[in-house]
Parts: C-alpha cells; structure tokens; sequence
C-alpha cells in the first residue's frame, strides 16, 4: 500500500511539470524560428511596345519627268503624240519605277509621276514643248534629263564640239529660266555614260565636257544637279551604247528618288 501511494504521487508530479512546460512530448524544437515561404509577387502585363513610327512623307506630290528616250523609256520611235503623259509612262521608264519606289515609301500621300519624255527631241528643238507641259501641268518640281541627241547629231560643217556643247546647255538653261519664272524648281541630270563603239554612242568621247558645263550652268541658275553620270556603270548601258538597261533604268530611278528625298522628305 505504501509502495502503490509513492508511485501515483510521482506521477501527479510528472503531470505537474509537464503542464507547467508545455505537454509531455510536444516541446517545441530549440533553435532559430523557420523563416515563413516567400509570397509570389503578382503577374504583370508585358510592357506596351512604342508606337511605330508614322511613314515619311514630301513636301511635294507632282512631278514632272521630261527628256527625250531615256525619259520616255524606250530605244525605238516615240509611242505617243501627247505633250506629255497623265501617268508614268512605260513600265520600263526611269519615271514608272519612280512612281513605284515613292508609291511604296510615301504611303500616306499620292505622289504622281508625269511622263514627258519623248524619244528623238533634241534640246535645242524642245524649248517650245518644254514651255506648253510645265504650262499645262503644272508641276512642283521638274526632273530634266535631256541632251543626248543634240551631242549625237550629225555636225555641221566647220561645227566644233564646243559650239555644239554650248548651244545644247543654253536650251537646257532656257528650260531652267523658264520654269523659275513659273515657280517650278528643276532638279537637272547629266548624261549617263555612253559605251565606246556603240552605234549610238557618238559623244562618248566628250561627254564629260558635255556634263561638267551642264553643272556650271545649273550652279549659275540655282538648279539642283542629280549627278547620273557618276552613279551608273557601263554595264548598265545597253548594246547601242546610249540608252540604259532596264536594271540601268531602275538605278536611275532610285537614284533620283535619293535626290528627291534629300531636297523634300520630311
């Protein structure tokens, strides 16, 4: 009876400490508390990419592209009697792939390419055609490639070079006057390069002469010069050795199309 009494009073101590402490068994564990899991930051929409931006556009819309065959595009007879053409011509002209590389660049305007060349003219016969198709048309710049058949003609005789050089940039000239009176800027080309030998190739052999006094004149008259000549290779010639490739055409397309953006793109 004495042993049963001292074993139920160690177990009321027991009991005693363990309420005291905590329950028997479910001591919490010694050392640093857990640090709780980190909370996931909330989803974020992707950042809103910039605005493209808005097309380029000129600061003119008309323009007019007169010469003689390398403006009309072709090496044959002239394909129209009109003063000049209400569209760009034909698909092979530097004046079509014009229309086409602006169309597609200056896609919030109406850019319209005319398409005066006529194949034959010479410059000292074209003075009068020149005057009725700016008359007519009206245009806010002037794209002039004209001269190759005058440097190409038969000479005169006792005819020299330099006359003939001097008679051809003083039509052209005139054309530049006239068109400054109207208001009508002029963005004029030198000849492109001629292929020795060719049959149509008579000036190739003073064309620079030719195109370094069209510079000199252009310079007097406030005239923009597209350097033609010193961007297109002779590959780009055809077999007469006068009039360009189609690839030649395209190029010079895109070469005025640089020069035009130069002068007018905003």
């Amino acid at each position: 009876m004495r042993k049963r009494l001292q074993s139920v009073a160690r177990t009321c101590i027991l009991l005693a400490v363990c309420g005291t402490v905590g329950a028997c068994g479910d001591s919490p564990p010694i050392g640093p508390t857990p640090n709780p899991p980190p909370t996931q930051p909330p989803a974020q929409d992707p950042p809103t990419p910039p605005p493209a931006a808005p097309p380029p556009t000129l600061g003119i819309t008309k323009i007019l592209a007169f010469g003689d065959s390398m403006t009309e595009g072709t090496t044959s007879a002239p394909v129209t009697a009109l003063l000049f053409r209400l569209d760009a011509g034909l698909t092979r002209s530097y004046p079509f792939k014009l229309q086409t590389l602006s169309t597609g660049r200056y896609t919030n305007q109406t850019i319209q390419i005319w398409n005066a060349g006529r194949a034959g003219n010479e410059a000292v016969n074209d003075r009068g055609r020149f005057s009725t198709v700016i008359g007519d048309a009206k245009p806010e710049l002037v794209l002039l490639l004209e001269g190759a058949n005058d440097l190409n003609a038969p000479f005169a005789a006792g005819e020299g070079i330099n006359a003939r050089i001097a008679a051809t940039v003083s039509a052209l000239e005139d054309m530049i006057r006239d068109a400054g009176f109207r208001g009508i800027p002029v963005m004029i080309a030198t000849l492109p390069p001629q292929r020795p030998g060719g049959p149509k190739a008579g000036a190739a052999t003073f064309l620079s002469r030719f195109n370094d006094a069209v510079k000199t004149m252009a310079g007097r008259k406030g005239a923009a010069v597209v350097d033609v000549n010193a961007q297109m290779a002779l590959s780009e010639i055809g077999q007469d050795g006068l009039h360009p490739t189609e690839a030649g055409y395209q190029h010079m397309a895109e070469i005025w199309l640089a020069a035009i953006k130069t002068a007018y793109e905003k």
